[in-house]
């Protein structure tokens, strides 16, 4: 037999949340009224639920509810209104389904980290290794020496604010409410996806003029990650790492990159062995299907009876990534690799939310009655520059 639960005492249904529930609840225990309202959130209510939310500000805003918030880095007991906190734990919920709602695949490409200084320093061993093919009985081990590849990753703090006024409580405006907090969730997951897919792209970095933001700082330089030769990058070969000319068509211009991937060296100066099937085939929305034919295709077009060594039962199992946002950069150019071997994310802040009520000066000047922040600070920085190829149509960057 299940165990009884503590349950509130108002309701959910066709008429919304009971106010005078939350009311009488709210004032005999404020701390256990908002854990319940929490949970009641964590189930399913949100924003477009509440039948009034002028009532609910009425009901709420007397109410007085301590709280801990963080201040100069320690956690303070402060007293807030029950009413900001109430719609902040609904906002923020929407928000979310909102973030979650946004395709992406910024996720695939990075891999993701945390670290709270402006300046991240990952350190790659170059290996200097005595050419000694074996070692005598009685004579010394040789001895490896070692220097560093230093990479940096940078910061990027953003964020945005949601206000609810006076006007749209007084107003009973639900639904303008919810569609900012979509908004806002919308905004925030586009903007890191934008973000990403860029330095990932290294767009600026690479670019016919290079400047910052480089996706690649290497030894306190920015570098232009993708190259056609291999000075400074002296780990790539001579062609480098910037594949021109090589539309993706066919079979045989994936088997170019695989080819030039595999000519690349790691810090002791041997060759790097990247699997195909760890690899990522990365292209924009105009050459999406083109990619997924090849992948696709049992047999090798207009060859009889040859296996497609890049299909379904091919040796090379790379997968496929496409987004529409890649166009906007370039509708031809096209990556294949390792992303997450070479990409990191930073998140020097994961995503922070703080809100206020209306005992701010902000609802004696402007009559906003609630306000919320969403803030973050994220970059991406490349720690390698020999696991991802950026593959052109011609020989101008994007």
């Amino acid at each position: 037999m299940a165990k009884n639960k503590f349950a509130p005492n108002y309701t959910i249904g066709t008429g919304g949340l009971d106010v005078a529930g939350l009311r009488s609840k709210a004032l005999a225990e404020p701390i256990t009224f908002m854990h319940e309202f929490q949970e009641l959130v964590d189930a399913g209510l949100r924003m477009q639920d509440i039948r009034s939310i002028r009532d609910m500000f009425n009901a709420l805003s007397p109410v007085d509810v301590q709280v801990q918030f963080p201040i100069a880095g320690q956690n303070r007991a402060v007293m807030s209104s029950a009413f900001p906190l109430t719609s902040g734990i609904l906002a923020i919920a929407g928000i979310n389904d909102a973030y979650e709602a946004v395709p992406t695949i910024g996720q695939e490409l990075v891999t993701e980290m945390n670290d709270n200084k402006r300046n991240t320093v990952v350190a790659g061993i170059l290996s200097d290794n005595p050419s000694v093919d074996g070692v005598k009985e009685g004579d010394d081990f040789p001895e490896i020496g070692a220097s560093e590849e230093k990479y940096e990753i940078r910061h990027k703090r953003n964020g945005r604010r949601l206000s609810i006024t006076a006007e749209m409580i007084e107003e009973n405006d639900v639904s303008g409410i919810v569609d900012r907090i979509n908004a806002l969730g919308e905004i925030s997951g586009e903007m890191i996806e934008e973000q990403t897919i860029d330095r990932v792209c290294d767009h600026v970095g690479s670019a016919t003029s290079p400047a910052e933001p480089y996706v690649l700082h290497l030894n306190g330089s920015g570098v232009a990650l993708f190259q056609t030769d291999n000075d400074p990058l002296t780990r790539l070969s001579s062609s480098g790492n910037r594949y021109t000319t090589n539309s993706l068509v066919d079979t045989t211009d994936l088997e170019n990159v695989r080819l030039r991937l595999a000519s690349f060296t790691n810090p002791r100066g041997k060759r790097i062995n990247i699997p195909a099937s760890q690899c990522t085939i990365l292209v924009p929305n105009a050459l999406y299907s083109t990619a997924l034919k090849i992948r696709g295709s049992e047999l090798e077009p207009s060859v009889e009876n040859e296996l497609n060594a890049w299909g379904p039962r091919g040796a090379f199992q790379p997968k496929v990534l496409s987004s529409p946002k890649l166009d906007d950069i370039s509708t031809s150019a096209w990556y294949y690799g390792n992303f997450k071997k070479q990409y990191r994310r930073k998140w020097k802040l994961n995503f922070e939310y703080m809100s206020l009520g209306n005992t701010t000066e902000s609802y004696l000047v402007k009559r906003i009655a609630a306000q919320f922040r969403l803030a973050w600070d994220v970059e991406v920085g490349a720690v390698d520059y020999v696991y991802v190829i950026q593959s052109l149509a011609a020989t101008t960057a994007p």
